[in-house]
């Protein structure tokens, strides 16, 4: 399998936000590695001037915002769709102003499970996937691992944002495996806004991407292998399906079948870590492959963003039968 580095926006040409090829590199920040060190110091400054003028100090910390009383607001989010806006930086007070805006009002509002029934709490649950590393603690918290570095939870769907379901909430509005169930189906239902078939050149196979503005949209994986036959007409086969959930916009995969399935790693192992790397909500940077029992993670990023895929003995066995031992 072949090994190479992650691309970076930066090199793909001068435009609004970008720097110009020609002019010295940029060096990427360490906590939000999308933007230059330059660019993340200026976005940390327009978050605490936001808070400032909405009335709450805060302290500006590398990925994230902490006030008095400990709250703490990241950073990630806001600072990738400044990253992906085209106007550039005179449109980042803006953006950042809405951002903080939205996350104040959450705080804020009430308990939007206080006056919940079982019925309603039916029709507005997800199943959604989270990052685990983004998760201080799971404790309390109705939860399932999906994938390495992916856990499921169920979601409280608001008309802005979502709410975690704990525990106890779950077991007054139904419990969690009916919550889980209406969460699955609710999932199912939702429309499909942009389906893309990504063909690799030469003839190198193709893979399937599923794009939304919802935030549900990467969680739909869940319903693997299903929402292949039902997108595509094509059902999956003994060796299983490659899927890659770079952020809560996308979700992409692949019905293993013939010996594309290599080139189709590589592609995908590469959408997955740029994905990641400069998107709202992100989930994971990994490829995985789903092994009939659970998915097994196939690529691997080292500190310095080098990219590499890493093939266990089943997966091995699986390549072999479909290239003939090449």
């Amino acid at each position: 399998m072949g090994i190479f580095r992650r691309r970076r926006r930066d090199d793909e040409g001068a435009g609004p936000g970008r720097p110009d090829p020609a002019a010295a590199p940029v060096v990427p920040d360490e906590a939000l590695p999308f933007l230059g060190v330059e660019d993340a110091q200026h976005l940390r400054g327009l978050v605490r001037t936001a808070f400032a003028e909405r009335g709450v100090e805060v302290s500006v910390h590398a990925g994230h915002v902490a006030d008095d009383s400990g709250r703490q607001f990241g950073l990630w989010n806001v600072a990738a769709s400044c990253h992906q806006d085209d106007r550039g930086r005179a449109a980042w007070p803006a953006l950042v102003g809405t951002h903080v805006e939205r996350v104040l009002a959450s705080m804020d509002a009430p308990d939007p499970f206080a006056d919940l029934s079982p019925e309603q709490a039916a029709t507005r649950t997800y199943v959604r996937l989270y990052e685990r590393d983004a998760i201080p603690r799971l404790d309390g918290f109705p939860h399932r691992e999906f994938a390495p570095g992916l856990v499921e939870m169920l979601a409280l769907d608001l008309p802005d944002t979502v709410a975690v379901y704990d525990d106890a909430r779950a077991a007054r509005l139904g419990g969690t495996d009916a919550l889980r169930a209406h969460g699955l189906a609710n999932l199912h239902r939702q429309p499909v806004e942009q389906l893309e078939r990504l063909d690799l050149p030469d003839g190198g196979g193709a893979f399937q991407v599923l794009l939304g503005e919802s935030v549900h949209t990467a969680s739909r994986a869940l319903l693997l292998p299903r929402l292949a036959t039902e997108l595509t007409g094509h059902e999956s086969g003994r060796h299983g399906w490659l899927l890659c959930v770079p952020n809560r916009h996308q979700v992409a995969w692949h019905l293993v079948r013939d010996a594309t399935v290599v080139p189709v790693v590589q592609a995908m192992a590469r959408f997955a870590a740029l994905g990641f790397g400069d998107a709202p909500g992100p989930l994971s940077p990994h490829l995985y492959w789903w092994d009939g029992g659970g998915y097994q993670q196939l690529s691997r990023l080292d500190d310095d963003g080098a990219l590499s895929i890493v093939v266990g003995p089943e997966f091995q066995l699986v390549l072999e039968e479909l290239t003939g031992g090449s």
